[in-house]
C-alpha cells in the first residue's frame, strides 16, 4: 500500500508543478498579448514589465493553484483507470479513500500555502504591480477625471487612511478617517476630517479635524483635539493615493477587517458586503480540495476511450463549483444569506457531493 501511495504522490506532484508552471506562464502570454500593441507605442521598458510580472506572480499563482491541483488530480486517476488499475486495487479491497489519501493530503499543505501566500505576499505585492500598471504600462490613458468612492490606502508609517471620495484633479478628499497603528497593529490614534486638500508646497491640510487619543483603558477620549485647519500626518502624494489605494480583493485578512470597521462608520450597507470577502477569505483556501476530491472520482471511468470522457466529466463537475460558489457570494452581498453562509455553503455542499461520489466508486 506503501509502494502504490508513494506511486500516486509522486505522480500527482510532478504534474502539479507542471501544470501551475504551464498555467502562469500561458497567463502571462495572454495577457501580454492583450496590450502588446500599447506596448510598442508607448516604448514600454522590458524593465517594467519583468518587474510587473514578477510582483503578480504570488496573485497568479494564488488564483492559478486550484485549477492546477485538480487537473493535476483528474490526470493521475484518469491515467491509472485508464488501464484498469483503480478497479484492480478496489476489487482487491483495498478502499478508494486510502488512495485518495496521499493527494487530499498534499492539497490540503497547498490549502494552507495558498492562505499564507494570499495573507503575507499577495497584498503588498499587488500594489507594487498596480503601481507598476499605473505608472507605467498605463500610463497615457489618463483617467484621472473621475471621482473614486470609499477610498483606502494603507499608508506609511502605519497609518490606514479612508475617504468617502476622492478627486484626483482636485487633489481632494471629502470625509476622511485616519487610523494611527502601533506595532502590534492596534489603534492608537484616530482623525477625522470633513475635507483635505494637496497644497502645492507638498502636504495635505485638513479643515474641519478632530483628533481623537486612545486612553489607557483602550478607548478613544471623548473631548477630542479640534482644529480649523491642520496640516495632516499623510506623506503619500495625491498620485500615490491613486497608486496605492486598496481593493478588497488583495487586502490580507487583518487590513480587510480594519478596513470594515472603518468603512461600516460611513457607510454600513458597504461594510456589510465586505463582510462576505472577509469570510471568503478563509474559505477560498479550500477551493482547491473541494475541486480534487469531486473532480477525481467523477474521472474514474476505463477503457482508453471512457477514460478521455471520464477526464472531461471530473473537471466539468468540478469546474461547477465557481458559478455556485459566485451565485452564493452574490447572494451573501445581497443580503439574502448571512456572510458565514454565503462564504461556506459552496464548499459544504460540493464536500458532500464529493464524498458521496467517492463512496459509491467503492
Amino acid at each position: 500500500m506503501k509502494i502504490l501511495e508513494k506511486h500516486v504522490s509522486v505522480n500527482y506532484i510532478f504534474s502539479f508543478i507542471f501544470c501551475i508552471s504551464l498555467l502562469m506562464v500561458l497567463g502571462v502570454i495572454g495577457d501580454i498579448l492583450g496590450f502588446l500593441d500599447d506596448i510598442f507605442k508607448n516604448n514600454i521598458p522590458l524593465v517594467s514589465i519583468l518587474k510587473f510580472y514578477f510582483y503578480f506572480a504570488p496573485f497568479a499563482f494564488v488564483n492559478m493553484l486550484p485549477f492546477a491541483c485538480l487537473l493535476s488530480a483528474v490526470y493521475v486517476f484518469n491515467d491509472l483507470s485508464k488501464n484498469r488499475e483503480v478497479t484492480a486495487i478496489i476489487a482487491s479491497g483495498v478502499s478508494l479513500w486510502k488512495v485518495l489519501r496521499p493527494v487530499l493530503f498534499i492539497t490540503f499543505i497547498l490549502c494552507l500555502v495558498t492562505f499564507i501566500v494570499n495573507e503575507k505576499m499577495v497584498p503588498g505585492s499587488m500594489r507594487k504591480a498596480n503601481f507598476i500598471k499605473q505608472d507605467k504600462l498605463e500610463a497615457s490613458k489618463g483617467g484621472d477625471d473621475k471621482v473614486i468612492k470609499n477610498l483606502a490606502v494603507y499608508g506609511k508609517d502605519d497609518r490606514i487612511i479612508f475617504a468617502r471620495e476622492y478627486y484626483p484633479v482636485n487633489k481632494k478628499l471629502e470625509g476622511v478617517i485616519i487610523h494611527k497603528q502601533d506595532e502590534d497593529q492596534v489603534v492608537t490614534e484616530k482623525i477625522n476630517a470633513k475635507t483635505i486638500k494637496w497644497r502645492n508646497d507638498g502636504f495635505w491640510l485638513g479643515m474641519d479635524v478632530m483628533v481623537f487619543k486612545m486612553k489607557p483603558d483602550g478607548k478613544f477620549s471623548w473631548e477630542p483635539e479640534v482644529y480649523k485647519n491642520r496640516k495632516m500626518p499623510i506623506r503619500e502624494t495625491p498620485e500615490e493615493l491613486m497608486n496605492t489605494q486598496w481593493d478588497p480583493k488583495l487586502m490580507n485578512y487583518k487590513q480587510l477587517k480594519d478596513y470594515i470597521d472603518i468603512l461600516y462608520n460611513n457607510s454600513k450597507i458597504s461594510a456589510k458586503r465586505l463582510m462576505v470577502d472577509l469570510h471568503y477569505k478563509l474559505s477560498f483556501p479550500f477551493t482547491a480540495m473541494i475541486t480534487v476530491l469531486v473532480g477525481i472520482p467523477f474521472s474514474i471511468a476505463t477503457g482508453r476511450v471512457n477514460a478521455l470522457m471520464g477526464m472531461a466529466k471530473g473537471i466539468t463537475v468540478a469546474m461547477m463549483y465557481l458559478p455556485v460558489s459566485a451565485v452564493s457570494l452574490a447572494l451573501g452581498k445581497g443580503g439574502i444569506l448571512s456572510p458565514v453562509l454565503s462564504a461556506w455553503i459552496s464548499i459544504i455542499i460540493f464536500s458532500l457531493i464529493g464524498i458521496y461520489s467517492v463512496n459509491t466508486k467503492d
